[in-house]
């Protein structure tokens, strides 16, 4: 048992491609604890584009391997990258709307 767990997770891997999974993984589970009680969707897109990232590297992993599966991975991060994208552009008008919103605001009270 140790031995498969050995050759799948350690031996067949390139080993830089793992290190930096492996701190992409570290800092969205640090910014995970960080940011998982408050409402604020663009931590959500960031979050997704750093498990996006995570996809595409296990792709070219496989692809440098010479797996068949690295087009199943392509396409998880091609949707992984989407739905950030997605968050993070909703997260930044919302941000926009608010702000121009308390500008209009504050212009209209001053005005009466």
């Amino acid at each position: 048992m140790r031995s498969f767990l050995r050759k799948e997770f350690w031996d067949d891997r390139n080993k830089p491609i793992l290190f930096i999974q492996w701190a992409l993984t570290l800092f969205a589970i640090i910014l995970y604890f960080q940011t998982y009680d408050s409402i604020d969707y663009f931590y959500s897109g960031i979050l997704r584009l750093i498990a996006g990232i995570i996809t595409l590297l296990i792709g070219i992993e496989n692809y440098i391997v010479k797996k068949r599966e690295y087009i199943f991975w392509f396409i998880l991060t091609i949707l992984f990258c989407g739905m950030g994208i997605d968050i993070l552009m909703n997260s930044l008008s919302l941000i926009d709307n608010t702000h121009e919103y308390s500008l209009i605001r504050r212009i209209s009270y001053h005005m009466v």
